[in-house]
């Protein structure tokens, strides 16, 4: 292995990532008193030499030391703390990792610890998540060196410092705010150094040119120094870095993936997940992993469409996790989707042919049965998002009916097949409309009859009508009814209708059918004939015929 640079070397370039912390003097530590405190017992638990209360006493002007008030700060010099090595906990390892303790390189596994000097090493498609002694997480990627130049617990105070290298690869971290002046979280690459407080950062070394760094952060605040310029990386931007280019402006990082139709489960492979293609997006860095914490790497690629199919994983739960990625090469915010495979069955067929049904009308659903399926969930909405259900049902057998039919309107169904492991996918939606039957047309009648005939009224049948509804009105509004009636036949005779324009119309009655008045129809009822005026035209004519 090549000998490492010093330190000072690499020192180019510092990025400090900061979130809202109270100040302090660098060589003092701050302690708030709780009930109880004295500084006598503080002393034996912080620092190194305890028979230096009494300077700690004068030091914060404190005369009555039982009788120090809750609230009150008291400051305790750093170099006075007790503090000893930390060690650095290995969470999780996936594929190939080493590390080198003096000069010994051996196999990273989950019972090592990771110690000042350690050289921890991935090999292609490696990572490795450890936890630090504050219960900051990082997780190495691939191809990544990263050394531990130190690694100190200050004793019970809570304050540690991690100060490490990556020569080459990437890292991600989430860090817990830093309290304390002993406190630091720092990261020192070819080209930078980041002093993080707080925050969830990426950094990656170009594996072209380790000149170039790539910083993206998620929370905090990054403050950028390159050949004595400074610039601000605030939450959700990112900076591309180059220790032979002036500093440059941060960029705000693409916006987090939408993923499309995502599902809780998958019913075997193969298993594809799709989002919104981003404007501006080169590719997109998608990333799989068995925990729900994003430390398990199984999966990782490239890809340069708004889809990723998954490999053949074993069956099981999984995170997928997707960020777009600039023509910079700055990767831009994260979306992560939490789903189950499991061997539940996949999605049936539905077998239902009609696409428009009578409202009223038994309806009949079915699809085809599932070798692996123990029950069927059946669902019916009005609208295809099935966000409006009309129902919803469990079943064991592979068909359902509605006896009493449905409103007219359109409506949506689906199916989905499962077992003791739960729900597959549902099917593909079907659709279907149900329509009101037409309204009763009257058979055409006379324009004109006379007050002492009878009115034979008649219409055509309507679909599912259980009766009729009848109705002879003196004005069209139907306000003035003169003779109204129901029926279950489509016909009726009425006599001793008054002498007037008169208005017909009939309506019919059935399943969620009612009040739907056929096209209104009139007849004129006039006087009835007396017969003299037909004798004398009669008496005219033979008069003629005698002449």
């Amino acid at each position: 292995m090549k000998p490492l640079r010093s330190l000072s070397s690499f020192c180019v370039l510092f990025i400090v990532l900061v979130v809202a912390a109270p100040q302090s003097f660098a060589e003092d530590w701050l302690y708030t008193v709780r009930k109880g405190d004295t500084i006598w017992g503080l002393s034996h638990k912080y620092l190194k030499d305890p028979l230096k209360f009494q300077e700690i006493q004068k030091y914060n002007n404190v005369e009555l030391d039982r009788r120090i008030p809750p609230g009150v700060t008291l400051k305790f010099p750093m170099e006075y703390l007790k503090f000893a090595p930390a060690e650095v906990n290995v969470a999780a390892v996936n594929g190939t990792a080493h590390f080198v303790r003096r000069g010994i390189k051996e196999v990273l596994t989950l019972e090592r610890t990771l110690v000042l000097d350690d050289i921890l090493l991935t090999a292609k498609d490696s990572s490795v998540a450890l936890i630090f002694a504050d219960g900051s997480e990082l997780l190495l990627g691939e191809n990544s060196e990263l050394v531990f130049d130190v690694q100190t617990k200050w004793g019970e105070t809570g304050m540690v410092d991690s100060r490490m290298r990556l020569m080459k690869g990437s890292a991600e971290g989430r860090v817990r705010p830093l309290i304390g002046p002993g406190a630091k979280f720092e990261m020192q690459t070819p080209s930078a150094v980041a002093t993080v407080r707080g925050t969830e950062f990426r950094v990656r070394v170009d594996e072209n040119d380790p000149g170039i760094v790539y910083n993206e952060v998620d929370e905090g605040t990054v403050s950028v120094n390159l050949h004595e310029n400074k610039a601000s990386v605030k939450e959700g931007f990112g900076l591309k870095t180059a220790t032979n280019l002036p500093l440059s402006k941060p960029k705000p990082l693409l916006p987090k993936p939408i993923f499309v139709n995502p599902q809780s489960k998958y019913p075997g492979h193969p298993v594809t997940l799709t989002w919104q293609s981003i404007d501006g997006a080169e590719g997109y860095y998608f990333e799989l992993f068995e925990d729900a914490a994003m430390t398990k790497l199984v999966h990782k690629e490239v890809v340069t469409k708004n889809q990723a199919q998954l490999p053949s994983v074993e069956l099981g739960d999984y995170s997928a996790r997707v960020r777009g990625v600039d023509k910079e090469g700055l990767q831009g915010l994260n979306n992560s989707r939490r789903f189950t495979i499991s061997p539940v069955p996949s999605s049936p067929e539905l077998t239902q042919t009609s696409k428009e049904y009578l409202a009223g009308e038994p309806i009949s659903f079915a699809w085809n049965a599932k070798n692996d399926a123990t029950q069927y969930r059946w669902l019916l909405a009005k609208d295809r998002q099935f966000r409006s259900l009309v129902k919803e049902q469990e079943m064991a057998n592979t068909q359902q009916q509605i006896e009493a039919g449905l409103p007219r309107g359109t409506y949506y169904w689906k199916v989905a097949a499962g077992n003791r492991n739960g729900f597959g996918v549902y099917s593909e939606t079907e659709r279907f409309d149900v329509r009101l039957p037409s309204a009763p047309i009257i058979t055409p009648i006379a324009e004109e009859m006379s007050s002492d005939e009878t009115l034979s009224l008649q219409w055509s049948q309507v679909e599912l009508a259980t009766e009729y509804r009848w109705q002879i009105s003196g004005d069209s509004d139907f306000n003035t009814i003169v003779e109204a009636g129901v029926t279950i036949d489509t016909r009726v005779e009425v006599e001793g209708l008054p002498q007037q324009r008169l208005y017909i119309r009939v309506a019919a009655k059935g399943p969620f059918n009612k009040d739907r008045y056929s096209e209104t129809k009139t007849v004129d009822v006039i006087e009835p004939s007396d017969g003299k005026a037909a004798f004398s035209i009669g008496s005219i004519l033979l008069f003629i015929l005698m002449l």
